[in-house]
């Protein structure tokens, strides 16, 4: 082998030495399970801070969010959280009273849902400063149970009202998702069940009329802990 093919072969492969070494420095670090969502199995009850049995974790209610509904039951997909019987936007939120949430590069919400109609599961997130926002991803099978990831780096958001569960301002907003508070699911559509008896108990009340809702069987979040 002459001088200059030595040459040529060794800056080749410190040329690519060097490209190997920076893609993987820009490589962000694989996400991990930072939550999953785990719920009291016993009776059908209003999803409150006493039926989320997932540990170290504060629930959240936005819209409509009190007319959430754990249903139970003995099959596969049970307990679940069905969002039929809110009369208005409604959702929930999960924070972790350890650690805040860095939600960039590969981290993403993984839930498994049914839906009925034009309703769709949406990702919700409030940042360290209190902005609520909703994400543009929606996901749903009228058919079946599907599981489905959400990637927060794909989302575009809006301002999300905490009270009425309604979008605010035209204008899309670019959160810094280094430090994010809570996380959770959202609807924006109100659901087409209502209450048959008013006054009685939830686990009283007979099964709502079809309709428009979703219901979401499994929760997860993957991102990275940040201390608070």
């Amino acid at each position: 082998m002459s001088t200059t093919t030595r040459v040529s072969a060794t800056a080749a492969l410190l040329l690519s030495s060097v490209g190997a070494g920076w893609v993987s420095a820009q490589q962000p670090p694989a996400p991990a399970l930072l939550f999953s969502v785990t719920l009291e199995n016993d009776t059908r009850l209003p999803l409150t801070q006493s039926t989320v049995t997932t540990p170290n974790v504060d629930l959240q209610l936005y819209g409509d969010g009190r007319n959430i509904v754990v249903a139970t039951g003995t099959g596969a997909r049970f307990p679940r959280l069905f969002f039929g019987l809110c009369k208005g936007p409604c959702g929930f939120t999960l924070r972790d009273r350890t650690n805040s949430f860095d939600l960039r590069g590969r981290a993403s919400i993984r839930f498994t849902t049914i839906v009925s109609g034009f309703h769709r599961v949406r990702p919700i997130i409030r940042l360290a400063d209190g902005t609520l926002l909703v994400g543009d991803q929606a996901e749903g099978s009228t058919a079946d149970y599907h599981q489905y990831d959400v990637s927060f780096s794909d989302c575009r958001w809006l301002r999300l009202d905490p009270v009425r569960g309604v979008t605010l301002g035209g204008t899309w907003v670019a959160p810094d998702l280094s430090r994010v508070d809570e996380v959770g699911v959202f609807d924006v559509i109100p659901g087409s069940g209502a209450w048959p008896v008013e006054g009685a108990p939830v686990e009283k009340q007979p099964a709502p009329p079809a309709g428009g809702w979703i219901a979401v069987s499994a929760f997860e979040l993957w991102g990275q802990p940040v201390k608070r």
